[in-house]
C-alpha cells in the first residue's frame, strides 16, 4: 500500500523507500513532483548532503528509480537523494516557452525547498549532481554556471556539446532544443551559453570534483562529445576524472558502473566533512 499524506504546501506518497514529493511551482507555474530518498537516522546525525540525480529525455522523475539499483543501492550512503522531474527541458531556461524555467527551478526553487523541508544539510560542500544523458549535460551545465553551488557533478554519457552539427541534426538535441532556444543559426550565442562544452571555462578554479563515463559502443554523439569535453577541460588545465570503457547509451552501462558515481560523491562529501 502507498500512503498518502498532505502537510502544508507539499503532499506526500510513499513508494518503496522513496516519497514522492508534489508541490507547486511559482517558477513553472503549476504543480511538480520529485521524487526523494532520505536516509534512516543511523549515527545521531540529523542533517545529510544531498545528491541530485537528473534524468534523460524522454524519461521522468522515476526513470533512475525504475530503469536502476540507484533505490538498493542508497541505503549504502548516508545522504539523501532527490530525483527531479525535468521534463524535456535538457535543464535550461528557455526565453520561448514560459513553462520551461527548468534551469532556475531547481536552482532557486527545488534546492531551497529540500533545504528547508527536509534534514539536509545545506551549502556548496554538502550538495553534488549526476545525469545520464539529457540529465548529464545539465549536471555539468548547472555545476557550470553555478560552481559555488556544488562540491561535485558526474555524468553518465552527457549529450554534452550542443553546438555539435552532429547533436544538432540528433533526435537527442535538436527537435527539443529548436522549441527551447530557437533555430540555432539565428540564437547561436543562446545555443552556447546553455552548452556544457562552451561552459567548460567557468569550471576552472571551481574547486568542483568533475567524473566523466561514458561507454565506447554509445551510437548516439554521447562518446565524440565526452572525448571532446575531455579534451577541453585538459586543455584548460581543469582537474577531472574521466572513463571510457564497454559498454552503451543504457541503463545497464549505468548499472554496471553507478557504485563507483555514488562512491565519488559520497568520498567528496566525506571529504568536505572533514570525515
Amino acid at each position: 500500500h502507498r500512503l498518502y499524506a498532505q502537510t502544508g504546501h507539499l503532499k506526500f506518497e510513499r513508494e518503496k523507500n522513496l516519497l514522492v514529493v508534489r508541490h507547486v511551482s511559482e517558477i513553472l507555474g503549476g504543480e511538480k513532483l520529485f521524487r526523494i530518498f532520505v536516509p534512516e537516522n543511523r549515527r545521531g546525525e540529523f542533517t545529510f548532503p544531498v545528491l541530485y540525480v537528473l534524468h534523460g529525455v524522454l524519461c521522468h522523475s522515476e526513470a533512475w528509480p525504475d530503469q536502476t539499483q540507484i533505490e538498493d543501492l542508497a541505503e549504502q550512503y548516508e545522504m539523501i537523494l532527490v530525483f527531479p522531474d525535468g521534463g524535456n527541458s535538457w535543464y535550461i531556461d528557455s526565453p520561448l516557452k514560459p513553462d520551461m524555467q527548468y534551469e532556475s527551478y531547481i536552482i532557486k526553487e527545488l534546492i531551497p525547498l529540500i533545504e528547508r523541508s527536509f534534514p539536509a544539510k545545506s551549502g556548496k560542500y554538502a550538495r553534488a549532481i549526476m545525469g545520464a544523458s539529457m540529465g548529464g549535460h545539465g549536471a555539468m551545465t548547472l555545476t557550470a554556471k553555478y560552481p559555488e553551488m556544488f562540491c561535485s557533478a558526474s555524468s553518465f554519457f552527457g549529450i554534452l556539446k550542443l553546438t555539435d552539427e552532429i547533436d544538432i541534426k540528433s533526435n537527442l538535441v535538436g527537435p527539443f532544443l529548436t522549441e527551447l532556444l530557437g533555430p540555432y543559426k539565428k540564437n547561436k550565442k543562446l545555443w552556447q551559453a546553455n552548452s556544457a562544452y562552451e561552459l567548460a571555462g567557468k569550471l576552472k578554479n571551481s574547486g568542483v570534483h568533475i567524473f566523466l563515463d561514458c561507454g565506447s559502443h554509445d551510437v548516439t554523439p554521447a562518446m565524440q562529445n565526452n572525448l571532446d569535453y575531455h579534451d577541453r577541460l585538459v586543455e584548460l588545465g581543469i582537474p577531472h576524472t574521466w572513463s571510457l570503457r564497454y559498454g552503451g547509451h543504457t541503463s545497464d552501462f549505468i548499472n554496471e558502473n553507478l557504485k563507483e558515481h555514488l562512491d565519488f560523491h559520497w568520498q567528496n562529501f566525506k571529504q568536505a566533512s572533514g570525515k
